[in-house]
């Protein structure tokens, strides 16, 4: 099983940490509903993203994990938490798309 370059594995964690980053400050911006989960999914979902791929290098169990966070995110849907499940989604796909153009070549 091939493993992930360091430098990737390091900028994947970083796209991960400013996701992060993004839903805590729009949950500030954002006058948040009561009983509104949406922003509390994301947050616990993208910190078990980042522990997972901390203790992984091998890019199957990587990949699986990305597309696992991005199909979680997507459940979220809606909402005020909607606009960073959108770019996060984008990033985690742009990530993705990357490792799979890489396994083709």
């Amino acid at each position: 099983m091939a493993d992930i370059p360091a430098v990737a594995h390091a900028q994947i964690l970083r796209a991960i940490h400013d996701a992060q980053a993004d839903v805590v400050a729009l949950r500030k911006a954002t006058k948040v509903k009561t009983g509104y989960m949406g922003f509390q999914h994301v947050e616990t979902n993208l910190a078990a993203c980042h522990v997972a791929i901390s203790a992984d290098l091998a890019r199957a169990p990587v990949v699986m994990i990305l597309k696992t966070a991005a199909g979680a995110l997507a459940v979220v849907g809606g909402g005020d938490a909607a606009p960073v499940v959108e770019r996060t989604r984008t990033k985690l796909r742009a990530i993705l798309q990357e490792f799979e153009g890489k396994e083709r070549t």
